[in-house]
């Protein structure tokens, strides 16, 4: 494991991801278009590919009936894009020389395309965040707290949680030489 991250649930779409198809459609339409503008208008094609990939993963989600692992890696990557992509926006306005409304159609175009790639980025980070706590959250985990506060209970403070499954140096040793 690269990075240390939790479980991921495993599986098709959760009832919150069933309520949530078209909104997920429709950012996913947006992010599309958005990736075509950003290639074609800002000639950004590295900026771009990074988010037709992650486009890419919420599309194949989508396609497998709203996979909620695939719906997890559309959302960070779109949510780790769509942070670089508005501090990326930041700066560009921070050291522009003239002011916006000055400026002609085709650069206030531009602009409003700078803005609108993290602001359909980053509402794809918390729709799968969503999804991700529905689906995580849903029975197993709130079985295994109610079984936890069961057995807490039950047992006294000086009571081990649980017995050791082995014995450490248990075995014989062997010296170096001998047959």
């Amino acid at each position: 494991m690269l990075i240390p991250m939790p479980s991921m649930p495993f599986g098709t779409y959760s009832s919150y991801a069933k309520s949530r198809q078209y909104t997920i459609l429709t950012l996913l339409v947006l992010q599309s278009l958005v990736v075509l503008l950003r290639w074609v208008l800002l000639l950004d094609i590295f900026g771009g590919f990074i988010m037709a990939v992650a486009t890419a993963f919420g599309v194949y989600a989508y396609k497998e009936d709203l996979h909620v692992t695939f719906l997890c890696y559309w959302g960070l990557m779109s949510g780790i894009n769509g942070i670089f992509d508005f501090v990326k926006f930041i700066d560009v306005w921070v050291h522009q020389p003239v002011s916006l409304l000055s400026l002609a159609w085709s650069l206030k175009l531009q602009w409003l395309l700078l803005l609108a790639v993290p602001a359909v980025s980053l509402p794809a980070a918390v729709v799968a965040w969503y999804v991700y706590q529905d689906m995580s959250g849903s029975g197993e985990t709130q079985r295994r707290s109610a079984d936890w506060a069961d057995s807490r209970e039950s047992r006294s403070e000086r009571t081990p949680l649980r017995q050791p499954s082995f014995q450490s140096f248990g075995g014989q040793g062997r010296r170096l030489g001998a047959a």
